[in-house]
């Protein structure tokens, strides 16, 4: 070992360094020709958009042929490899037989595939002018799940209910929509009724 030691310290500098380069190079070459071999895994690409929309406006019929529910969206993209749709800033209404309809808002959605479940993301806000009593409705939440030929919403997130003179708040609802609304606060429920004087 001293000896070859002692010979590399008679090469010059530039020597030495070309001597460790070419064995740097020879060490990668004999690892990646006899080393262990890693198979990729499947290559994801980005999904296809099939087609898309902007300033949409789809509205469904009963068999009436009145209104059932309308859907807006300032932008739709639909993924052809993943059968997904995308909605930017979307507007969903769904009509009752009797009083206001209830218009839900969120920032995106997703339509996953060929299901009846639309998934609203960020903040979603649900709204109902004044009905036959008198009594507007406002919901607020994050991230709900919304299934609009049961006339069905649920959210596991914060949720607050205000319809005054009530103000109800707590964690995950479970809501169906119709002339009324039926509907359960899960979790953490707060309650306060503002006593007309």
């Amino acid at each position: 070992m001293k000896a070859i030691t002692e010979k590399l310290g008679a090469l010059s500098s530039i020597t030495r360094y070309l001597l460790m380069g070419l064995l740097t190079l020879v060490s990668w070459w004999a690892a990646e020709r006899f080393g262990p071999q890693i198979e990729p895994g499947p290559k994801l690409e980005p999904g296809k958009v099939d087609y898309y929309s902007k300033g949409l406006k789809r509205t469904v019929l009963d068999e009436s042929g009145k209104p059932k529910e309308m859907l807006y969206a300032e932008e739709l993209v639909h993924y052809e490899g993943e059968n997904r749709t995308e909605l930017t800033k979307p507007v969903f209404t769904l009509y009752t037989k009797e009083g206001p309809p209830w218009i839900i808002h969120s920032e995106t959605a997703t339509l996953p595939g060929e299901s009846d479940e639309i998934l609203l993301h960020g903040e979603v806000l649900v709204e109902r002018d004044e009905n036959k009593n008198g009594r507007t409705m406002r919901i607020e939440t994050t991230n709900a799940r919304v299934q609009p030929k049961n006339n069905y919403a649920e959210t596991d997130e914060d949720i607050r209910v205000i319809s005054p003179p009530d103000y109800m708040s707590g964690t995950g609802a479970k809501l169906k929509f119709g002339d009324g609304i039926q509907y359960s606060v899960l979790a953490n429920v707060r309650r306060k009724h503002e006593v007309q004087k």
